[in-house]
């Protein structure tokens, strides 16, 4: 029997949250603890979507704040 999986999840949002925390927090509206809190429910949100739509493998390390590519480099220690 196959397993359903997607290689990845949108992380900006429903309604691009993430986005607007972002640009809030680079222009001082809002603190890192608020950002945070934004990314943990986007987060929480796709996993919950991922769930509900019945995969049998959830993706992983597919979460970036902006740049999944400077992310993956330090992750690997090219940074």
């Amino acid at each position: 029997m196959a397993n359903a999986t997607i290689p990845g999840y949108p992380r900006i949002g429903k309604n691009r949250e993430l986005k607007k925390a972002l640009e809030g927090y680079w222009s001082g509206r809002i603190g890192a603890d608020e950002l945070l809190a934004t990314a943990e429910d986007v987060r929480r949100d796709g996993w919950e979507a991922q769930a509900g739509a019945g995969l049998d493998l959830m993706p992983v390390n597919d979460f970036s704040l902006y740049d999944q590519v400077l992310d993956t480099t330090a992750m690997v220690g090219n940074v």
